[in-house]
């Protein structure tokens, strides 16, 4: 067994600077703690790490390329919808999707970062989350997320929005988005049709989602409950999701073993002895 492997490295802005090298360094220390852990089929694995580098397994292809290529677009107007997946590949997405952030639930965090370019596929149409850099404890402050992985929550007395707290809430509903893009092709409020003026975020504010199909559609259903929030962890969302017909029908993701990742291991660090991460001018 053997396949490519993908490096990644800060982004230099300058011999003395980089924009990216505290992302690295955070997520070389979650995937730490992931590695403490059983590894979780749907989350992608790392094979060796250095100070300022992470080496991973590539992925051919991510969520966001994938809703993109059935698509016709103008910049970032979509202008046609070309194709929607079929059903039982979403349904399987959905198991997968949901499984990936509930194992990471289960160690005390969140992803925190939810979006079509970190959902990524292997090459049997299997999901690999990645990027972890905004990884964070459940109930920390949230940070939030551009519209519509996340949503402003109005105080009680203000109105103003807040982003609130890191949980199970914020990791559903960002799920609820990204499982209306798998069905619909697009997002929220991203179709053809929908006014380009529209203000997403104050929608989304008010709890004003797109319609969706609640009663008759149980992907709908899985969507609906998740704006809303009514999945008191994301476990259960993941035990809902499990009950789909594609959970049973399309074969289950597997991880790599220790064998693979141990000779994957001694490749990458032969490639750091012969100067794979030498940069002139450092």
């Amino acid at each position: 067994m053997s396949g490519p492997i993908v490096v990644r490295l800060p982004r230099k802005i300058s011999k003395s600077q980089d924009i990216n090298g505290g992302e690295i360094e955070r997520e070389n220390a979650i995937y730490d703690i992931f590695e403490q852990h059983a590894p979780c089929p749907y989350v992608i694995q790392r094979f060796y790490r250095t100070a300022n580098a992470k080496f991973l397994p590539f992925m051919p292809a991510s969520l966001d390329a994938r809703l993109q290529r059935n698509q016709r677009r103008e910049k970032r107007k979509v202008l046609q919808m070309l194709r929607i997946e079929d059903r039982h590949l979403i349904e399987r997405w959905t198991v997968e999707l949901c499984a990936a952030p509930a194992w990471i639930e289960s160690l005390g965090l969140v992803h925190g970062d939810l979006r079509p370019p970190n959902i990524l596929f292997d090459e049997r149409d299997h999901i690999k989350l990645a990027d972890f850099d905004c990884v964070s404890r459940i109930g920390d402050s949230s940070y939030g997320n551009a519209s519509p992985w996340a949503r402003l929550y109005p105080h009680p007395l203000t109105g103003k929005g807040r982003w609130g707290l890191y949980g199970p809430k914020t990791e559903q509903f960002a799920i609820g988005s990204l499982l209306y893009c798998m069905t619909r092709g697009h997002e929220p409020y991203g179709h053809p049709e929908d006014d380009p003026e529209l203000d997403v975020v104050s929608l989304f504010k008010e709890a004003v989602f797109p319609v969706v199909n609640a009663e008759g559609d149980v992907l709908d259903c899985i969507i609906d409950r998740c704006w809303a929030g009514c999945y008191e962890l994301i476990k259960h969302l993941a035990e809902a999701a499990a009950q789909l017909p594609g959970a049973v029908e399309m074969g289950a993701a597997t991880t790599f073993s220790v064998e693979y990742c141990a000779q994957k291991r001694d490749e990458c660090r032969q490639l750091v002895q012969q100067g794979l991460l030498e940069v002139d001018g450092a």
